[in-house]
Formats: structure tokens, C-alpha cells, sequence
């Protein structure tokens, strides 16, 4: 087991070299004409706490964005898209739809109607896929201003951009020189350090330069993502340096203003400082193979990163011999994908297995009929085991002691206990109430739970697992734990992370500032997905479809859509 780690991380090391050298060699950058203002600048604060944003905010350490949050909106208590990823994640604020709609479930998930690649996995040199997989409809914030000139940095979920900077070598670099000696000893080298060993704060600087310049082009739309606070919380957990690169990432937009401002364009430019998903720390980690292993039934994960390989493009007959498809998500949460039965060898995975199958699936090696809930739901570290909805819409929730019923009814959804909540809601006086079993609207629910240890999460789990290509089980971590023992290469396991529907994973801050939003505002809570409908107004970008999001600002004008 351990020559072939060792292999993987030689590639990997390898790897980091060829890219270095393929991004020196690279062409010049695509550019757009000079766009029309208004211009628009996200600052997405990749893995954003909540707690310490405002415990720096309070203590006067971010004041850049305490100058953004004076002058626009500040929303308190923002809910990201479900599960809480990176990539995923960003689709709501470019669309103003919920993720669940983008045609991806993540970062990584199984669509059993494909022909081959079955098992998508966006992270590493497939991250290009992402965008290939996304719904063609809505059009993107970057697509509804064709021929303007736009920009993003460290984003593969950016369909329609003109010019796309991925500093895939400095943040390597900079995460896997705590790991190796040769790495640290190269970086403080006087001439070559600078320049190609950036640590932390080199990289994230590199990022916001680089959009700077960019900003003589007068870009419609930029998109900057500050990666490295949600990179050094998944490998040390929220610690000193998490804080001080959440400081830099405000120093960092101090700059960019300053720049915007020298050229004339501030006047004109609105902001949108974001995050899509908060983090948690992380203690112990739980491999669910293990488990499923025990009670017969044979399970699959896969690598956590594609070193080699460009395409998505592994056949079906993979996972022939499999009861069990697993696919980690932000390390916190689990898709579980379960073998149709009454269909032999690779058939058995182009079909969906039937809703009873996740209380008694037969082994393929022989057996009786297992429970995958119950094996699931009494696994040290497991918190909820969720299942996809069936014909009737509903969504069963169950926790290790009690279990809930989500189902849709005319005006809304209705959420109905047994033994302890699972969500919680029943503990507290001002939430008991919600356990009655009657239906509330999409946006009672979000008021109803926004400051609650679940924010919003009847409303997210039911439209995840009413999406075509969910998993047959969701599966989240309990407090201090993960669901990825031993994936994670040259790292090793991780000390924090994401993907859940827990507060501290869920619930994270949104600022909008510049033309057309009013200073001083405050808002308690709203969604990613009323962001993007938000800014997608303010730009003059014709609102989608079927829409999720709604304006935070509806009387005040916009441009004239183009």
C-alpha cells in the first residue's frame, strides 16, 4: 500500500513541475473590447468562517471590507448552495438559480446515464470538465455580455469568460512546501524563491495582481477566488494562519480599489465579497467503506485527485463488481450510489436503483438483504443519512436516535419528526414548532432557520435529493469528523473541512457595494442563489428561467438589459 502512495506522489510532484513550465511557455491571454459600465468584481473568500469574520470585523482587522459593508449590503447570515463545494458552489451567484440545477452535484458525483466517465470528478487536470458538464441554460453572468472583455482567477466553474488564470503551481507550491523539506529549502532561496515558491500570502497576492492588471482592459465581469484560506484550513484545521490570510485577503482588496480607483473605474464597478461555504475543524477520520465492508457489501471510491488523466472517460463495466459507489464531497459529506438490482454486471449501474434498495440491498458475493441506513446511521462520526426523494417527493432524514419526513404539499414543504429531530429544530422553543408536519413556503423556511445549527436545511436537502443524478443516500459528518479517512495524497488526512449542512459549513457572509445599492443596509439572511439574481439585475443581464433567487433589491433600477 505504501509504494503506491509513494509512486502517486512522485507523480504528483512531477506534475507540479510540468505545469510550472507549461504556464511560463503559455500564449498571450485572450482579450474582449473594453466592456460598458457597470463593471462587476466578485471577491470569493474560498472557505469563509463566519465565527471569525465577524470576530475580525468586530476588531477593526478587515477594514477594507468594513468599508464595502458601509457602503452596500451586508448580509448577515448568507446560505450557500448544498452540498457546500467549491466550483458547485459559485453557479448560484452567476446565474441566480440553485446549484442543484447546473447539471453538476459537486466535485465529485455519479451520473448513471452516461456512456462512459460515469464517476465525474472535477478535481485535478478534469477540473476543465466541470464547465463542459454544466446546463447549457441559464446563460452565465460571464456569457450575457458577449465580445465585453472579462476575467477569472482560480475559478473552473466560469462558463463564457474570456481570459482564465489558474495558478494551479503557486498554490501547490504553497500547500505542499509544509510536507517536504526540498520544498521549504527551495523557497528561501534569495533569486528563486520569489519568483517560484511562493508560500500563502505570495500566492493569494499573485492572484489579485494579476486581476489588476487585467483591469486596463476594463473588464465587464472579474472573478477573483481567494483560495488559500479554505487550502490551509483543510490541512491545519482554523488556526493562526487561516486568520492572518483571511486579513490578507482584505489587505488584497484594499489594493484592487486603489488600482480601480487610479483608473477611473470605481465609480462604476460593484462588489460582491462572497464565500461558498464556510469550514469546521476536524478531528477524526471515518472511511464509510469500512462499514459497508462489515456488512457485505462491496464499496468504491476512487482516487480523491486525477494526476494523469485529462478525461472523464473510465466505462461503466468499472464498477460491475460493485454493491456500492461512494463520492466524497468537501470531506464532510458522502454520496452514496447503490447497484440496481434485478440488472447483471455494468447494466446494473445505468439504471437507479429502486427507493427500498437503501434498507435492503443483497450483496452481489451472497448474503441476506442489508440495511445500508441503519449500517450507515450507527457509524461513529455519522450525523444524518438522507434519502433521495421518492415517487411521491418525499425525503426521509435520519439521525443515529430519530428520523424526519420531508414532503411537498400545497404551499410548500412540510417537515414531520420521529423520536429526536434530526435537525434538531425540536429542541429549541422559537423552532419546536416546525416539526408540525404543515407546509411552509421556501422562503419561511429560510427566516424560520437561518440562525439555527441547520440553516435552511429542509428547503437544501429536498431540492438536492430531488435532483435526477442525487445519490440514492447522502450521507454527513457529526462535529470533529470527516468522510475521508486516508484520501487525501501528500497531505494526508485533513484537519478541516466542508460539503455538509451545518451552520458552520453553510452559513457564511455576503457584501454587495457600488451603483445601485443603497449604503448602510443590513440584511438578516438570504441565499447564494439571491446574489446572482441581485447582481444579474444591477448588471442589466436578463434574469433565468425559472429563477430560485430573488432581488434583494427590486426597486432600485438597473441598466437596460442588452
Amino acid at each position: 500500500m505504501k509504494k503506491p502512495r509513494r509512486w502517486l506522489r512522485f507523480s504528483l510532484l512531477a506534475g507540479l513541475v510540468l505545469l510550472g513550465v507549461t504556464y511560463m511557455l503559455r500564449p498571450p491571454p485572450p482579450r474582449g473590447r473594453p466592456a460598458d459600465p457597470p463593471y462587476l468584481t466578485f471577491f470569493l473568500v474560498d472557505g469563509l468562517s463566519q465565527e471569525v469574520f465577524q470576530r475580525e470585523l468586530a476588531a477593526g482587522r478587515l477594514p477594507h471590507i468594513a468599508q464595502l459593508l458601509a457602503e452596500g449590503l451586508y448580509v448577515e447570515d448568507g446560505i450557500a448552495a448544498f452540498p457546500s463545494m467549491t466550483g458547485y458552489g459559485f453557479y448560484p451567484f452567476l446565474t441566480g438559480r440553485d446549484a442543484v440545477h447546473s447539471g453538476v452535484l459537486g466535485l465529485r458525483w455519479f451520473r448513471r446515464d452516461a456512456q462512459e466517465g460515469n464517476f465525474r470528478n472535477y478535481v485535478g487536470r478534469t477540473n476543465v470538465e466541470m464547465n463542459r458538464d454544466m446546463s447549457a441554460e441559464p446563460r452565465t453572468l460571464f456569457e450575457c455580455f458577449p465580445g465585453q472583455h472579462s476575467f477569472s482567477v482560480n475559478s473552473y466553474a466560469n462558463r463564457g469568460v474570456v481570459r482564465n488564470e489558474i495558478l494551479g503551481w503557486a498554490f501547490s507550491i504553497a500547500k505542499y512546501q509544509e510536507q517536504y523539506a526540498a520544498l521549504r529549502f527551495l523557497a528561501g532561496t534569495p533569486w528563486l524563491g520569489p519568483r517560484f515558491m511562493p508560500d500563502w500570502f505570495a500566492a493569494e497576492t499573485q492572484t489579485v495582481e494579476l486581476a489588476m492588471k487585467d483591469l486596463a482592459f476594463q473588464p465587464k465581469v472579474q472573478w477573483l477566488t481567494l483560495a488559500t484560506p479554505d487550502a490551509r484550513q483543510h490541512i491545519a484545521g482554523t488556526d493562526e494562519t487561516y486568520v492572518a490570510l483571511v486579513r490578507h485577503a482584505d489587505s488584497l482588496i484594499g489594493r484592487y480599489r486603489a488600482e480601480s480607483r487610479r483608473l477611473g473605474q470605481e465609480e462604476h464597478r460593484v462588489y460582491a465579497v462572497i464565500s461558498d461555504h464556510g469550514v469546521t475543524d476536524v478531528k477524526h477520520n471515518v472511511d464509510l467503506r469500512k462499514a459497508l465492508g462489515a456488512a457485505g457489501l462491496s464499496a468504491w471510491r476512487g482516487e480523491a485527485t486525477n494526476l494523469s488523466r485529462t478525461r472523464l472517460d473510465e466505462p461503466v463495466s468499472t464498477w460491475a463488481d460493485t454493491d456500492v459507489v461512494l463520492a466524497v464531497n468537501g470531506n464532510t459529506m458522502n454520496y452514496v450510489y447503490l447497484r440496481a438490482e434485478g440488472a447483471g454486471g455494468a447494466e446494473a449501474w445505468r439504471q437507479r436503483a429502486a427507493p427500498r434498495a437503501a434498507f435492503q440491498q443483497t450483496p452481489l458475493k451472497g448474503g441476506g438483504p442489508v440495511n445500508v441506513v441503519e449500517v450507515l446511521r450507527q457509524v461513529e462520526g455519522v450525523e444524518l443519512v438522507v434519502t433521495r426523494a421518492d415517487a411521491s417527493g418525499e425525503v426521509r432524514v435520519f439521525s443515529r436516535t430519530g428520523e424526519a419526513r420531508i414532503t411537498p404539499r400545497d404551499g410548500g414543504l412540510a417537515y414531520a419528526c420521529q423520536g429526536e429531530d434530526p435537525l434538531n429544530y425540536a429542541r429549541g422553543e422559537a423552532t419546536r414548532h416546525l416539526c408540525d408536519g404543515q407546509p411552509r413556503s421556501a422562503r419561511e423556511w429560510l427566516q424560520a432557520t437561518h440562525t439555527t445549527g441547520f440553516p435552511d436545511a429542509v428547503v437544501r436537502l429536498h431540492r438536492l435529493m430531488s435532483a435526477p443524478d442525487v445519490g440514492d443516500l447522502v450521507v454527513t459528518a457529526a462535529p470533529s469528523f470527516d468522510l475521508a479517512a486516508d484520501y487525501e495524497l501528500i497531505v494526508g488526512n485533513y484537519r478541516g473541512g466542508h460539503g455538509g449542512l451545518r451552520a458552520d459549513q453553510l452559513r457564511v457572509p455576503y457584501i454587495l457595494a457600488g451603483p445601485g445599492i443603497p449604503a448602510g443596509q443590513r440584511m438578516a439572511t438570504a441565499r447564494a442563489e439571491d446574489i446572482g439574481a441581485t447582481l444579474m439585475r444591477l448588471t442589466g443581464c436578463p434574469p433565468a428561467p425559472n429563477q430560485d433567487g430573488e432581488d434583494l433589491m427590486p426597486s432600485v433600477a438597473g441598466p437596460t438589459p442588452p
